[in-house]
């Protein structure tokens, strides 16, 4: 069952699964700076309007979440509001390939329908040949690549988008 989940629920129940995605194997938990990077992040992502929506087993243990920002609409302004970015998505270990995670980007997508959104981004690293390949399965194509953006030894971002 996929649930959207609010800020404390989410902290206590998916850290962790949001320090992998965040930092990586960068990650030490031992460091309170990664903790305090970890919460912040997770708490802005909050304050700009993501929506988490959770998926949740019959016996309610968690199994992934995914993390979309809409646009909001203005008023008189038809540019605004077009559209929506997949900001995070995360399946525990155990529950990986047994496609949930396609499951939470259709979630997602839907939601993003529903708003009346014209298409849906998200960025992922260069490197990342498989989650490439995972969106550009979904429909998503890319439509941007920065390099360098963590510095000279990053291979950069690159941005994907699927109109809806």
């Amino acid at each position: 069952m996929i649930r959207e989940i609010a800020e404390e629920p989410f902290v206590e129940t998916f850290f962790d699964l949001m320090a992998e995605v965040e930092l990586g194997d960068h990650f030490n938990p031992q460091f309170a700076s990664h903790q305090q990077h970890v919460r912040k992040k997770i708490s802005n992502h909050y304050y700009i309007g993501t929506k988490f929506f959770a998926f949740f087993d019959n016996d309610d243990r968690p199994m992934g979440f995914v993390g979309v920002l809409r646009e909001e609409k203005l008023d008189g302004v038809p540019c605004i509001g077009q559209y929506s970015e997949l900001l995070d998505i995360a399946i525990f270990p155990e529950y990986r390939g047994s496609g949930l995670g396609t499951r939470l980007l259709k979630h997602a997508e839907n939601v993003s329908k529903e708003a009346k959104v014209y298409c849906m981004y998200m960025a992922t690293y260069v490197k990342s040949h498989e989650v490439i390949a995972f969106y550009g399965k979904a429909g998503y194509v890319p439509v941007a690549t920065m390099p360098d953006v963590h510095g000279p030894d990053d291979e950069g971002r690159v941005w994907m988008r699927k109109i809806l």
